[in-house]
């Protein structure tokens, strides 16, 4: 009778196992990269953060079914990590990820394979563990391409059947990119094949790539075939050269970046100039600088903004989803994907101008002293708070401000109030705040 009841157990054990869903590992990444090369079983990795919406839906919605599990559990040694904590921090900037939740499939030795990233239906993520394994097994890896480049780089259609494979790998594209717009006819320009690449690759555009210029010379022709997209491909190459020109601290780069930007027709989804400026003088930490733009910025801009046409932006925004949703542009999307949808571009605008606001902020308190500034960035933080009065951090943020100008008793008040408003979230950082506050001490860093 126990022999029976062990050989029960022992032929259930799977499906017991699998009927939870994935099972990650909870060690650390190098006892993960043991146990794989023991095993000799390739790697899942799920990146994501703690603020993205889609991914806290894959583990609510995906990651514990049965299916997925049996999938997953069978293939891979299967691993989660934060992209902002711990070992996390290293693999996102090893592996180049820029979006959440982004999925990494790895050899046992770490080099990377596969990869996918998005919210995904049960079938559409068990096809992309499916896909990656046909990666994993491709008799022709990157390697090979590698060596095949230096002889076939003047071949079109080499370079295309390249790039789509250092796309799976998560790799840059934008030096090929221009490599094979350059060996095209001038109609093949703006083809439905370059469209398809611009989709791929469009948000690593850089201002002096052959890439960016052919898309804002012809983008008449492209917003046909891209939309919106065209403004959003043609700011991303802006804010990346912008961002180039930060590391290096290069101001004849982020003037290039400038006058690219003056080319480009008004558009509401661009970024104002006052915000590029902003951009690049918070990362170089040229306060003064910083703080002029940002002023400009808030007071002739943001604050000039009335709360009921932020509304009707919303508003707005909202007809157009459920119209959307009417013509069936959102079918492939289930209940909950759409509830969310609608949920975030409820209050989209009041969010954009809130966030705005209070980032500025924030900025400003960490790094000034001036009592003037100070009062400026307090009024832009009020005004946060009338667009969504129980945000924690940017009731956090006001409170900050009260002490620093030397309001005690109302920044106490306030970050009580920032306390109470959290709930049951993680209420640590509020707390050490509240207590430094009430000791007298330094809430914000040194300066």
């Amino acid at each position: 009778m126990k022999k029976r009841i062990i050989t029960i157990v022992t032929l259930l054990l799977p499906l017991l196992v699998f009927s939870q869903g994935i099972q990650f590992e909870h060690g650390t990444w190098k006892e993960v990269l043991q146990k794989a090369q023991q095993t000799n079983k390739p790697i899942f990795i799920d990146v994501y953060t703690s603020w993205c919406g889609p991914c806290r839906m894959m583990s609510q919605n995906i990651f514990p079914l049965a299916e997925v599990g049996k999938a997953y559990n069978a293939n891979f040694i299967c691993y989660q990590v934060d992209a902002e904590k711990g070992d996390g921090i290293e693999i996102a900037k090893k592996y180049g990820v820029r979006a959440f939740p982004t999925y990494l499939f790895l050899k046992s030795d770490g080099a990377i394979f596969s990869r996918a990233s998005g919210y995904k239906e049960a079938k559409d993520f068990i096809a992309d563990s499916k896909s990656a394994l046909a990666d994993m097994n491709d008799p022709k890896p990157i390697a090979v391409w590698e060596k095949e480049y230096i002889e076939q780089k003047n071949d079109p259609a080499f370079l295309l059947d390249y790039m789509n494979k250092r796309s799976k790998l998560g790799m840059s594209n934008a030096t090929l990119f221009d490599e094979y717009l350059k060996l095209i006819s001038e109609e093949e320009l703006t083809s439905d094949i370059v469209v398809k690449i611009y989709i791929k690759d469009g948000q690593q555009l850089r201002v002096n790539s052959f890439a960016f210029e052919n898309l804002l010379k012809n983008r008449n022709k492209y917003i046909a075939k891209l939309f919106g997209f065209v403004s959003v491909y043609l700011q991303a190459g802006i804010l990346n050269t912008v961002h180039d020109a930060a590391k290096s601290k290069d101001e004849q780069l982020l003037a290039t970046a400038i006058k690219a930007y003056d080319q480009i027709p008004e558009n509401p989804a661009l970024k104002r100039k006052d915000e590029i400026y902003i951009e690049y003088y918070q990362r170089t930490g040229e306060t003064d600088n910083y703080l002029n733009h940002a002023t400009n910025f808030c007071n002739n801009y943001l604050m000039k903004m009335s709360i009921d046409s932020i509304d009707k932006k919303d508003q707005l925004l909202s007809q157009n989803l459920e119209k959307g949703i009417s013509s069936g542009a959102f079918s492939k999307l289930d209940s909950t994907s759409l509830a969310q949808l609608k949920t975030d571009l409820a209050h989209a605008e009041r969010n954009e101008i809130g966030g705005s606001l209070n980032s500025v902020a924030w900025q400003v308190f960490e790094k000034v002293i001036d009592k003037i500034a100070l009062q400026d960035a307090l009024r832009w933080s009020s005004r946060s708070l009338e667009l969504s009065p129980r945000n924690v951090a940017w009731i956090d943020t006001y409170a900050n401000l009260l002490y620093k100008i030397g309001r005690k008793e109302e920044a106490i008040a306030k970050e009580e109030e920032a306390l109470h408003s959290a709930g049951k979230k993680d209420t640590k950082w509020l707390e050490e705040t509240l207590a430094k506050m009430k000791a007298g001490e330094k809430t914000w860093k040194k300066m």
